[in-house]
């Protein structure tokens, strides 16, 4: 993505950080831990998605920098490292989607370990949009799917209308990495997001946290 970008801001009180997205009294960029997991984690974003306050993929980027790649989508421009990397024999590379009609069914696989580098690619934005991407997307149509079936509510509840048992971005890479068994990895980013999501909800109102630990 590119850099040259204006997060907009959560309360008009102050400016937020370009990066996590938070009011800067509540930045939490200088805490996150820094991780590199096994499994490469490939964001594909609009650039309405990726600019919203309450988007969590810049979370995953600034957690597992390395390891971790966001695309922007466009609709009449094909994302050409994207696609060099997709035809890069030393991945392994799979899409998170709901496997509901009979072409996406056909394509879903269990994930299995290989000799290749695990690559999960994740779209990023509701499930409209992200139904949107996949029709338009050619480059997408022959990625064999993994599709997760969470057992538990989804903790984000920063914007309305979001329906039960869908997962936002980073809480999909939380499920990925457990199912790449990288628990420990699956944990640390975890607890970023939950401090994520308090200092939000503070900054919302115009507050600071107490303690950001």
């Amino acid at each position: 993505m590119n850099s040259n970008y204006k997060i907009k801001q959560i309360t008009s009180l102050y400016d937020s950080c370009n990066m996590c997205g938070l009011p800067i009294i509540n930045c939490i960029c200088a805490r996150a831990p820094k991780i590199k997991t096994d499994a490469n984690i490939w964001i594909l974003s609009t650039e309405k998605e990726f600019y919203r306050p309450s988007n969590t993929a810049r979370l995953l980027k600034i957690i597992n920098p390395y390891s971790t790649e966001i695309f922007l989508w466009e609709r009449t421009k094909i994302p050409e490292k994207l696609v060099s990397n997709l035809n890069n024999e030393i991945y392994d590379v799979f899409l998170l989607f709901p496997a509901d009609n009979s072409e996406t069914i056909s394509r879903k696989v269990e994930y299995k370990s290989s000799a290749k580098i695990p690559v999960f690619i994740i779209i990023d934005g509701t499930w409209k949009e992200a139904r949107k991407i996949i029709r338009r997307s050619p480059y997408l149509e022959t990625l064999p799917i993994i599709s997760l079936e969470p057992t538990f509510k989804s903790n984000y509840d920063l914007r309305r209308g979001a329906k039960d048992g869908n997962l936002c971005t980073i809480e999909v890479a939380i499920e990925v990495l457990k199912i790449n068994h990288e628990i420990d990895n699956s944990q640390v980013v975890n607890e970023f997001y939950n401090l994520f999501l308090k200092s939000y909800k503070a900054g919302a109102s115009g507050h600071e946290i107490s303690n950001k630990n």
